[in-house]
This record gives structure tokens, C-alpha cells and sequence, in this order.
């Protein structure tokens, strides 16, 4: 089923991120909608590693609340890589890793048809993957040394992802390093729009940072 195109900007709360950096997730994710973040996830990650259960309860009970807040502030959330708390939550769709691409259908069938699911990929055979599958966006990363995964990518020419986008007809989003002043670049390499993390949620102003993503979209 095809659905109307997503918002070019997609915030990616990572839990582990926010969380080490002393931020309560959801308030941040608040300051970032209220900047004009319209579509948003929230990734827990590793962020579950070496809890107890009383801890992950508490951590599952941080994220529900931040996704009641986002999606009362008028954006549409999803939760990364797990379906069934992405229904119990009551999000609009599910962001998935490269490797669960095969339960992309089973996410429509628990979520509903006009979920909303994306896949993370890395390469174009991955994005090929995700778009027979039924995916609605692909995320394809490292673009730029990220923010939020020190080591992680480097400045990659854009002309790699260029011949990647044109091969592909699904929504693709630039994630990895990507700051506003890159915004113009990677639209016009071909990119739908930018996945952020570090470089919104690692921001003194959470909601000043998300207005400059959505100035330079507009831009763009």
C-alpha cells in the first residue's frame, strides 16, 4: 500500500544517547516537535544492556510516555525495531533494522495497514531489499561522521549514495553526521530528506536545532 510521502525531517531519539547526556527523554522529545519535528522515533538500542528488570520496566515506562507526548504534541512516532511495543504504544509505524526487512508485512499485519515502516540500510543491495519488501523509507547511513556513534562513517562522497538513490524508487533518508549545513547537499544528491540524532538531540537547543533542519529542508 502506498502512503502519502513522509516529513523530510526525521528525528531519531536514541535512548542511550539522550540518556548519557543527561537529557529526560520525554521532555526532549517534546522541545523537538515543538521545533517542527513532524515524524519521529525512538530508538532504545543497547540501552536495555545490563538493567535488571525493574530497571528495563522503568526504561519501557520512559519511552511509552515519550511517545504520548510526541504524538500529542502532532507528530507521528514510531519505536525502532519492536513491533509489538510499537502497537502497545500505539505508534503509527515501526523502524526496522536491515536485517528484520522480512517482517515488514508482519508489521502492517500487527500495526494495520496504514503503518508506517522504514529499514535501515547501508548499501543498495539493502535498500533493493527494503523496497521489495513494501518498505515506505529507507534510512542509508554512514553519510557523514555521526554525532551520536563516535567512529562511525566519515565523509563519504555523496556521489556513492547518488548512484545508490537513482537506482531505487522508495523515500531515502541521508542519516549519519548530518548537520543543517549539509541539508542542501544531500537533496540534491537525491536524498528524500535527513534522518538526525546527534545533531538535534545533542544540541543545547533541542528545538532551535530542529528549526534550522526545517529552515534548510525548505531551502533546499
Amino acid at each position: 500500500m502506498e502512503h502519502q510521502r513522509p516529513s523530510q525531517l526525521y528525528a531519531i531519539a536514541d535512548v542511550a544517547f539522550c540518556a548519557a547526556r543527561g537529557l529526560v527523554l520525554e521532555e526532549i522529545v517534546v522541545q523537538a516537535v515543538s521545533g517542527g519535528a513532524k515524524m519521529l522515533s525512538v530508538r532504545v538500542g543497547g540501552a536495555m544492556k545490563g538493567r535488571d528488570e525493574a530497571q528495563r520496566v522503568a526504561l519501557w515506562g520512559q519511552v511509552e510516555r515519550a511517545v504520548r507526548q510526541a504524538r500529542q504534541g502532532g507528530a507521528e512516532v514510531m519505536l525502532h525495531a519492536h513491533i509489538e511495543r510499537a502497537a502497545d504504544f500505539g505508534c503509527g509505524g515501526v523502524h526496522l533494522k536491515a536485517s528484520q526487512v522480512g517482517a515488514v508485512g508482519a508489521a502492517r499485519t500487527t500495526l494495520g495497514i496504514d503503518a508506517r515502516v522504514g529499514v535501515s540500510c547501508h548499501s543498495l543491495e539493502e535498500a533493493r531489499l527494503a523496497e521489495q519488501a513494501g518498505a515506505d523509507f529507507v534510512t542509508l547511513s554512514p553519510i557523514f561522521e555521526s554525532l551520536s556513534k563516535p567512529g562511525y562513517g566519515g565523509d563519504v562522497e555523496l556521489e556513492r549514495w547518488a548512484r545508490i538513490l537513482e537506482a531505487i524508487k522508495v523515500p531515502a533518508y541521508a542519516l549519519g553526521g548530518v548537520l543543517p549545513e549539509h541539508v542542501e547537499r544531500c537533496v540534491a544528491a537525491g536524498f528524500w530528506g535527513v534522518a538526525v540524532v546527534g545533531g538535534l538531540f545533542g544540541a543545547e537547543d533541542v528545538a532551535g536545532a530542529a528549526r534550522s533542519y526545517v529552515e534548510a529542508l525548505a531551502r533546499a
